[in-house]
């Protein structure tokens, strides 16, 4: 069962779920608007595999700190450290999910070496597409496609709806639904608004678009697993093109990257952490049983 906690980090206050009952430390890092409570439903396997467990908020989401600035990559990484160092994190495996995994690996590309360092990362559907190598994409193209919905202000049940109607590839539990209010707040006429704001969120978007994905892969030096989600059926053709977007990033990944190891979620969809939770820790344990 993961704990809640807060901790100062470079002047920032940052909540986090931990269970530091195992052996090998593991940071879990969320994707874009969401928090540390994606991997719950996984922390409880991946804990019954003899894990220690640390999953942030990262700035701006979930209950930690809304900083004005500092969503840019060196900034963030510069959290994971002083996280890190706070928590006397010997050498931690790295998982990040989405957005989180592009955090994960550059962490690791910019500290690559020495105690702090991760001994392995696991990629959860993320970090596989440099936005800017996309053929044809362009910033004011990729900022229209990202722009998220304006949900403040949404009924509550209005929102549960819709987002139950989205993900029709599982049947969302009450956790589940739980799980994803946590990056909302609810007001006292059951209206909901996102805990990350409007221009917060498009700073990192902004900020993806930036990122070199390919070159920092050729700073990282541990293991690396790389887990893309491929789904059931791919019917529309941006689902199709998404996919092969996602083998092409891959193929140019193992080019820089020699000791990446991939393997697909597959009948998976891109929250795949709360959809396939056991396996997932299954996959993570196998992984780092062979590779630590």
């Amino acid at each position: 069962m993961l704990q809640s906690s807060y901790i100062l980090i470079n002047g920032l206050r940052y909540h986090y779920y931990y269970d530091n009952l195992g052996k090998t430390p593991i940071l879990l890092l969320h994707g874009l608007a969401s928090t540390g409570r994606i991997w719950e439903k996984a922390a409880q396997h991946l804990a019954e595999h003899g894990f220690s467990l640390y999953a942030l908020d990262i700035r701006g989401h979930g209950n930690s700190d809304q900083a004005e600035t500092g969503y840019d990559f060196e900034t963030i990484s510069q959290d994971i450290a002083g996280f890190v160092q706070a928590c006397d994190l010997n050498r931690p495996v790295v998982i990040g999910h989405s957005w989180g995994a592009m955090l994960a690996l550059d962490y690791a590309a910019r500290l690559s070496i020495g105690p702090r360092s991760p001994s392995a990362l696991v990629l959860a559907d993320g970090a596989f597409i440099q936005m800017d190598a996309i053929p044809g994409a362009t910033w004011e193209s990729t900022r229209a496609r990202l722009t998220p919905p304006r949900l403040a202000g949404t009924p509550l049940n209005e929102f549960l709806e819709r987002i139950s109607a989205f993900n029709t590839a599982w049947q969302l539990d009450e956790q589940d639904k739980d799980i994803i209010l946590a990056n909302f707040m609810i007001d006292a006429d059951e209206k909901i608004a996102p805990r990350l704001t409007f221009d917060h969120h498009m700073q990192i978007v902004e900020a993806m678009w930036k990122f070199p994905t390919y070159l920092r892969y050729k700073n990282v030096r541990c293991p690396v697993l790389a887990l893309p989600a491929r789904p059931q059926s791919t019917g529309s053709e941006r689902e199709i093109e998404f996919l092969q977007l996602k083998e092409n990033g891959l193929q140019q990944i193992k080019a820089a990257c020699p000791h990446l190891q991939v393997r697909w979620m597959e009948d998976s969809v891109h929250d795949f952490p709360l959809q396939r939770p056991e396996r997932f820790a299954d996959w993570v344990a196998e992984f780092l049983q062979n590779n630590l």
